[in-house]
């Protein structure tokens, strides 16, 4: 019961008048003023102010409260009080906004094409000068469900209403998460400074709330640092790779290098791609295969029927390395211009463009 003495209330009820009471605005001269109640059990309280210590309101006598109805009955009346207040309500969004390519995109990552965390602030009560909501009440019924505070229009009639749910002690049901009302509940409140944070910084989805069944309008713009991976092919059959950051969505349409024969744009982390179950290409591959496909002719080692990849090794070798020589194991690609051994790959030959369109696109500069 000593405990229970401990809490150091700074609000309570005037008995009389059942008005919130803050112990800041208590006075010397005005703190016997009011008879004092608590918001939790109703029992009687006093007004602590001495000289040093923070003020507080403390039971008179023993009680059974533990804070918790306490934080959650000063919640409701708290928020309540700001809404019907002239002072403007904040509600900040932090959503995930996708590319305004996404949808269309052919190299678009879940991750990556998206604008992360961004912010859009909007106000519960007035937008664009208009009023929206402005009525508040506490606990009413809404179809099967009693929120804690409901906000609702008694000038649109046709905006649905809003339901404000102070976590304490339970979250909402899953029945009301997934009624399609709009919810705004509050992170699990531990002290009245939590309150403060709400009233000072409006409801902000993901650090003192979770908010659930809005949709705030978001202007989606073109995310252009995403790193797309480039094969690029010369005359010579010679074929470059670049996928660490040289090449960025920005620039799908422009060539990496002006000298270049054919730029391909691949689907591709720097692994294989399967193009079919019975061929896997790296993005190399796909690029120089496309080139062929558009009449180039090219004698590349990844191209030949001898190029596979060694599980042991961890990497692509020449399976014919035995009668070729040692040093032939691990070739560099142009050796095949020269090679004895060469065969072109038959799983490569029978791929068509539209085989290939389905992982890469061409660099196509336009003027």
């Amino acid at each position: 019961m000593e405990y229970m003495r401990e809490i150091k209330y700074r609000y309570c009820l005037d008995k009389d008048t059942k008005e919130l009471i803050y112990i800041g605005d208590l006075t010397q001269e005005t703190r016997y003023a009011h008879t004092y109640e608590c918001l939790e059990c109703g029992k009687e309280m006093e007004a602590n102010m001495g000289p040093v210590n923070r003020r507080y309101f403390s039971h008179k006598s023993g009680c059974a409260c533990n804070g918790e109805s306490y934080l959650h009955k000063l919640a409701k009346r708290r928020i309540k009080a700001k809404f019907d207040s002239p002072e403007h309500f904040p509600i900040v969004f932090k959503r995930d906004i996708p590319c305004s390519e996404y949808e269309t995109c052919m190299f678009r990552d879940d991750y990556f094409c998206k604008f992360h965390n961004k912010v859009i602030s909007h106000d519960l009560k007035i937008w664009n000068g208009k009023t929206l909501y402005n009525f508040c009440q506490e606990e009413v019924w809404c179809d099967e469900f009693k929120p804690d505070l409901l906000l609702t229009s008694t000038i649109i009639s046709q905006l649905p209403p809003i339901f404000i749910e102070v976590y304490k002690t339970h979250q909402s049901s899953d029945d009301k998460v997934n009624s399609k009302h709009k919810i705004i509940e509050t992170f699990k409140l531990k002290s009245e400074s939590d309150i403060d944070g709400i009233l000072e910084n409006g409801f902000v989805e993901n650090d003192n709330c979770r908010i659930i069944g809005f949709n705030p309008k978001t202007e989606r713009i073109r995310k252009k640092d995403m790193v797309v991976t480039r094969v690029v092919v010369y005359e010579t059959g010679r074929c470059l790779f670049y996928n660490h950051g040289e090449v960025k969505c920005d620039i799908l349409n422009i060539k990496y290098d002006p000298k270049s024969k054919y730029e391909f744009n691949v689907i591709s982390t720097g692994r294989m791609t399967a193009i079919s179950p019975q061929c896997n290409l790296l993005p190399q591959q796909i690029g120089l295969a496309w080139a062929e496909k558009k009449g180039m002719k090219i004698r590349n080692c990844m191209l030949c029927n001898s190029y596979r990849y060694n599980e042991w090794y961890g990497k692509y070798m020449c399976i014919s390395y035995k009668k070729l020589g040692q040093d032939h194991m691990f070739p560099k690609t142009y050796m095949a211009t020269t090679c004895v051994e060469y065969r072109h790959s038959y799983e490569i030959e029978k791929l068509t463009i539209a085989d290939l369109q389905r992982f890469a696109s061409e660099v196509i500069e336009t003027n």
